[in-house]
């Protein structure tokens, strides 16, 4: 009996080992299955939540590329951080300015192709053409120096003159000049406004900044006949770090300090820093604000390793599209928008129009665009494009449009 039972006692046990041993891959496969189905699960949900929360930004494109699309719904999704990386190695591995070379574009701008009237007509009459030698006016700027040194090209840095006149004058004068002895193939694109024949309207995008908006993105048509120029506005205000009065009322609340444009009621635009330069209780109708000041006193404010400071989502070393808004000392003001800027550039391209305060705008190629005007006999603007390589339609800002702009009227 003894014999029997401790021989039959290891057969016994032998099956319960191997039995144990073939349930292990089965386990396995099991909780493989659980952690795949899982993953797909939350890859399902991220996509769905993702489709929901991207199909606003398809809605209200108006002509967007796919990237433009996601790098703003990753800025508001959190991921700020992440888009600037990606578009700094953007810059800096696929769009790349060249080093050297010469411009394809002409510095003249009376040789501008003819321009297409914009899409809407407009009626009334056209900005005064009859001489009025009285009338006050400003000078523009000296011819600008280019940095490079083999010499100018025909007409760099010269003013010209450019759309309708206001009373028999110019107010809008316009110049393009290599920003940099580095990236030569680059032509800046400089515009001067005359703020004694002019006056600033501020129109706000049906989408940025936020808060009123009374003409749904949109210059009204009765101010067709009198617009000069217009240019894009700053950045989404939440990427501003600065804020905004519209209307006389304090929209988003404003940082002292920080580099602002202000419009009072008569249309005369100021450059310059909140609670310094801009009475904060003064006549202000508008007041819009974007970072700190680039330029102050007529130097540069770019410090090398603080390049973020110029750009929401570049680095100031980067060349690319930028543009900013400056004031010179007899008040009138130098607009600035173009492909290939690094901040340093850029600042000494304004400095060298006799800049003394100035302010970014918005950046990157599809939100930077300045526009000039001249008009038909019947008051029907005619656009022309500042920078030939803006890459939308000539009367954006003329139409519906998202985000903010400036307007340059005959005052």
């Amino acid at each position: 009996m003894d014999v029997t039972s401790s021989t039959e006692a290891p057969q016994s046990a032998e099956p319960t080992r191997t039995a144990r041993h073939k349930a292990k891959p089965s386990k396995a496969r099991f909780w493989f299955r659980r952690i795949s189905l899982a993953v797909l699960a939350l890859l399902l949900i991220t996509g769905i939540w993702f489709a929901a929360t991207f199909i606003p930004y398809v809605r209200d494109s108006q002509g967007e590329p796919t990237s433009v699309l996601l790098a703003t719904w990753g800025r508001d999704h959190g991921l700020g951080s992440v888009v600037a990386a990606a578009e700094d190695f953007y810059y800096s591995h696929f769009d790349v300015t060249p080093i050297g070379g010469k411009p394809t574009e002409s510095a003249n701008f009376g040789g501008d192709p003819t321009p297409t009237p914009s899409s809407n007509t407009s009626t009334g009459p056209t900005p005064s053409t009859s001489p009025t030698p009285t009338r006050a006016h400003l000078t523009p700027p000296a011819t600008l120096v280019s940095p490079v040194k083999d010499g100018a090209l025909p007409d760099e840095g010269v003013w010209q003159p450019v759309a309708s006149k206001v009373d028999g004058l110019h107010a809008i004068y316009a110049t393009r000049v290599r920003p940099d002895a580095i990236h030569t193939s680059v032509l800046a694109s400089l515009m001067w406004i005359d703020t004694k024949l002019t006056k600033t309207m501020y129109v706000p995008g049906y989408l940025e900044p936020g808060g009123p908006n009374p003409y749904d993105g949109a210059l009204p048509q009765k101010f067709w006949p009198d617009v000069l120029a217009n240019t894009n506005g700053a950045f989404r205000i939440q990427d501003s770090q600065g804020g905004y009065i519209y209307q006389g009322k304090t929209i988003v609340p404003m940082v002292d300090g920080q580099a602002t444009l202000a419009i009072d009621s008569s249309g005369h635009t100021t450059v310059g820093k909140w609670g310094r330069d801009i009475n904060p209780n003064g006549d202000i109708i508008v007041a819009r604000q974007n970072l700190a000041l680039i330029i102050d006193h007529g130097q540069s404010r770019v410090r090398s390793g603080d390049g973020f400071r110029w750009g929401a989502t570049t680095h100031g070393e980067s060349a690319a599209w930028r543009s900013a808004i400056g004031e010179r000392a007899d008040g009138s003001l130098v607009y600035i928008g173009s492909p290939g800027l690094t901040a340093q550039a850029m600042a000494d391209t304004l400095i060298s129009a006799g800049v003394q305060r100035a302010m970014v705008l918005d950046m990157n190629n599809w939100w930077v665009a300045g526009f000039y005007f001249k008009h038909d006999a019947s008051g029907q603007p005619l656009c022309h494009k500042l920078d030939p390589n803006i890459q939308e339609g000539c009367d954006r800002f003329l139409n519906r449009y998202k985000r903010d702009s400036l307007q340059f009227l005959a005052n």
